[in-house]
Order: C-alpha cells, then sequence, then structure tokens
C-alpha cells in the first residue's frame, strides 16, 4: 500500500509551484489565486525545503527555473492535470454546466450569435465556451460539446453536421465593384492568415482548385488570422477567403460582397461533437437541439 501522506509533499504547494512555474512570477501566481506574493513565496520555500533541492533561481524579481524546477513542472503540471479532469468528471455541480468549445472563427462570426439567442431562451442553461484551433485541445474529454472543422470522422467521437463549407473571396462592395468592373488601377491586396491546419483552404489552395489563376499575381497581406482578415475586408483593404455561412449576417448586410462566380465547395464542413464515452446531459441535449436547428 502506497503511503501518499508520507511520501507526497503537501498539495497546496505543489498547486502554487505550477502557477509559479507558468507565470514565471511570485506575483502574477498570487494574483492568479487569490493569495498574496509572500504566501506564494513560503510554499514554494516550503516544497524546496521538502525536496532538498531548489526550484527557482532568484534574481531581483526574476524567476529562474533550475533543471529540478523544469523537470518537476512537467510531471507536475501533467498529475494536478489528470487530477483535474477526474475531479471535474466525477463531481455534480450544483447548477449543470454545459462545456462547449469551438475553432475560433466559427465561435466569433457564427456560434456566439447562437448563444446568445440560446441564451435569451425557454431552453436556456448555463454554458462555458472556450475557443481553440488545435484539435487535440478541442477533443478534450473534459467537454460536453464541441464545434469543429473536419469531414466528420473524429475517433472516439459522435457527430453531425451544422453546414458544408463554401469559401468564396469577399469585400466591400466598393472593392468588388472594382475588381468586377476592372476599375481598380491595381491589383487588391489578398489578405492571408497562417492555415492553422491542414485541411483549411488559403489562397493558394482557392487559387489552385478554382482554377483562377489570374489571382496569382496579385499581391498578399499577412494577417494573423482569419478573424483578422475579415476585419480588414470590411473596411475595404483587401479580399478574404470567406467561409459561407459563417458570413451571413455581413453578406446580408451588404457589408461584405462575394466575388461573382467564386464560390468553392471544399468538401469538409463545421460539425457538432459528443463524446462516446458519456452520454449527453439533459442540458447539452438541448444546446445540441438548438444549434442543428439554427443551421
Amino acid at each position: 500500500m502506497y503511503g501518499f501522506r508520507k511520501s507526497l509533499p503537501p498539495l497546496d504547494t505543489l498547486v502554487f509551484f505550477e502557477a509559479a512555474m507558468r507565470h514565471q512570477s511570485f506575483t502574477d501566481a498570487a494574483d492568479e489565486l487569490f493569495v498574496t506574493q509572500a504566501a506564494v513565496s513560503k510554499r514554494i520555500r516550503r516544497l524546496e525545503d521538502w525536496l532538498g533541492v531548489e526550484l527557482f533561481e532568484r534574481a531581483g524579481r526574476r524567476l529562474v527555473p533550475t533543471e529540478a524546477g523544469l523537470y518537476l513542472a512537467d510531471k507536475a503540471g501533467m498529475t494536478l492535470d489528470y487530477l483535474d479532469q477526474a475531479l471535474r468528471a466525477l463531481k455534480v455541480p450544483s447548477q449543470p454546466v454545459v462545456r462547449i468549445a469551438s475553432v475560433t472563427a466559427l465561435a466569433a462570426f457564427w456560434l456566439q450569435p447562437k448563444l446568445k439567442e440560446f441564451a435569451l431562451s425557454d431552453e436556456a442553461c448555463l454554458f462555458n465556451l472556450s475557443t481553440v484551433d488545435d484539435l487535440g485541445d478541442l477533443l478534450r474529454s473534459e467537454h460536453d460539446l464541441v464545434v469543429l472543422h473536419g469531414d466528420g470522422r473524429f475517433p472516439g467521437w459522435t457527430s453531425e453536421l451544422l453546414f458544408e463549407e463554401v469559401v468564396v473571396p469577399v469585400g466591400a462592395p466598393d472593392v468588388i465593384s472594382a475588381i468586377q468592373t476592372g476599375d481598380d488601377d491595381a491589383p487588391t491586396p489578398l489578405l492571408h492568415y497562417p492555415r492553422l491546419a491542414p485541411n483549411w483552404i488559403d489562397w493558394p489552395g482557392w487559387i489552385q482548385r478554382s482554377g483562377r489563376s489570374e489571382f496569382l499575381s496579385w499581391p498578399r497581406q499577412d494577417c494573423t488570422s482569419y478573424n483578422q482578415s475579415i476585419g480588414r475586408a470590411l473596411k475595404g483593404q483587401g479580399l478574404a477567403l470567406g467561409g459561407l455561412p459563417l458570413l451571413h449576417e455581413e453578406i446580408a448586410a451588404g457589408d461584405l460582397v462575394p466575388l461573382s462566380q467564386g464560390e468553392l465547395a471544399t468538401g469538409k464542413g463545421y460539425f457538432i461533437a459528443w463524446p462516446e464515452s458519456r452520454p449527453l446531459s439533459a442540458e447539452a441535449e438541448r444546446m445540441k437541439k438548438v444549434l442543428l436547428g439554427s443551421s
């Protein structure tokens, strides 16, 4: 039988250490944990005394992890994460909260307005929305519902199609008008953003698959994200690759106009998915039905 009480340090010291290591600052860790900086420093010192090794080199206000600190941070972070997942899976909240995660672009342009409608409806429940673009982070077991891009095959998850992906160049009305009438003095910049997944369509992919080789020579302007490219297109600063129906409201309002004969069906889609390992709660089931019904 393991004697955890004797072989492990006080567990609160590991929580304080993990926060200090992540922030590289006792002060910032204290802010996160709602304690004083002195309380963090005291817990770290207590852990160091228990281990008999230094975990940080203290250089003024800067914290520099030692080799021992880096080793422990990796192990402690994983351990606390596993413990947190286990406790979350077992704990029954006083009011159930649906944990929903989504790719960033879909959340900004489609999901959040739908969630607002849901929150104001008779079907409403408490929910927590997370936005990430890494597939591994999206498909984490603690999420009840996930809205993501792909082909619908997500091992360990059941999914239903919200809508198929269609991308099209979009721009402000005067930009599109100048392009389609040939009145633009110089080629409009193509608003380009990094591909965060191999199945995302960017300008080279759209040009190749649509056969619109005339765009190969057009200048590109780098953006940090899909959302920023749409923001710049709304300001008339270039052409963005927009997803339909993500931009339904902007197009319906006339703020963005699709390029004529520019639509490309990618063969992918946006799906709502949930873990096969556990049944959906009544609250998550209500949210899923509302989202599927509004797609």
